[in-house]
C-alpha cells in the first residue's frame, strides 16, 4: 500500500538544538526529533545512481554502488524555512552573521561497498569553496548522519591542491597525495557543519559495515553567504 509523509513532521528537527563547537566544526547530536522515522523513509526506498553514465565504464555499480536521493521540497511552508534559520542562527555565531542562500531540497548521500574494502581507498577528497575563501564568508557544508554502523566520518586534509576527477571513480588512495588533518566522527542522528574551503571527503574505518544490506547515509545540506557583489566580498 502506498504511503503518504508531512515533510515538515518528518523532518522536524530537534525543538532544543544543543551544540558544541571545536576546531572548526559546529556539532549538534540529537538533531532530527524523530530520527527512526527518517532512518525508515530512507531505507526503504530505491537510490539513484550518482555521477553515473551508460556512456562511460566507472566503478559505480561493480565496485561500488554511490547514490544520492535528492528530494525538492516543491512548496516550502513557513515552518521549514524556521527551522532553517534555527540552524542558521547557530551558524552566524561563528560564520557568516548575514542571510544565507541555500536549496530547498532533502539530499541524502547513500554509499554501498561490493567489492573493495581495502581502506586505503577512500572517498575523493573536495572542496565547496575556494581554498581563499575566509572561513567567515566560505560555503558551510552541513552533514548528519544517518547510518547506525557509524564506521569512521568525514576526514578533513591538509593541502591546498586537487584535480577532483570523482566522476571516474570516487574512491583515492587519499593517503598517497594527502596528509589527514583531522576526522569528523559519525554519530547517528549527530548534524556537523564546518566550511567548505578545506579538502574534505567521505571516510570509512571499516568498509565490511557497508555491504550487502548496509550502507552509508548522510543527509547533506549547503549554506552559501549571501555576500558576492561584483567580485567583491561585503559585509
Amino acid at each position: 500500500m502506498k504511503k503518504t509523509y508531512a515533510i515538515d513532521e518528518l523532518y522536524a528537527i530537534n525543538p532544543k538544538l544543543e551544540h558544541t563547537y571545536e576546531n572548526g566544526v559546529l556539532t549538534i547530536r540529537n538533531f532530527f526529533e524523530n530520527p527512526e522515522d527518517v532512518y525508515d523513509h530512507i531505507t526503504s526506498r530505491q537510490y539513484p545512481m550518482w555521477k553515473y553514465s551508460t556512456e562511460r565504464k566507472t566503478p559505480n555499480g561493480t565496485v561500488y554502488n554511490d547514490c544520492r536521493i535528492t528530494d525538492k521540497i516543491g512548496h516550502p511552508t513557513r515552518t521549514s524555512i524556521n527551522e532553517n534559520e534555527r540552524i542558521l542562527d547557530l551558524c552566524r555565531q561563528y560564520w557568516w552573521k548575514g542571510e544565507y542562500d541555500y536549496q530547498m531540497i532533502h539530499e541524502f548521500n547513500c554509499f554501498q561497498t561490493i567489492t573493495n574494502f581495502d581502506t586505503k581507498l577512500q572517498h575523493y577528497p573536495h572542496i565547496d569553496s575556494s581554498f581563499i575563501t575566509p572561513d567567515n564568508v566560505s560555503t558551510l557544508n552541513m552533514l548528519v548522519y544517518m547510518d547506525k554502523e557509524a564506521s569512521g566520518g568525514t576526514a578533513v586534509y591538509k593541502g591546498e591542491w586537487i584535480t577532483n576527477m570523482e566522476h571516474m571513480g570516487v574512491l583515492y588512495e587519499v593517503e598517497k597525495d594527502f596528509e589527514v588533518d583531522y576526522i569528523i566522527p559519525a554519530e547517528f542522528n549527530t548534524c556537523v557543519i564546518f566550511t567548505g574551503n578545506k579538502l574534505h571527503g567521505a571516510w570509512i574505518d571499516d568498509y565490511s559495515k557497508y555491504c550487502e544490506e548496509n550502507w552509508r547515509y548522510s543527509y547533506v545540506r549547503f549554506f552559501i553567504p549571501r555576500t558576492k557583489k561584483d567580485g567583491n566580498w561585503s559585509d
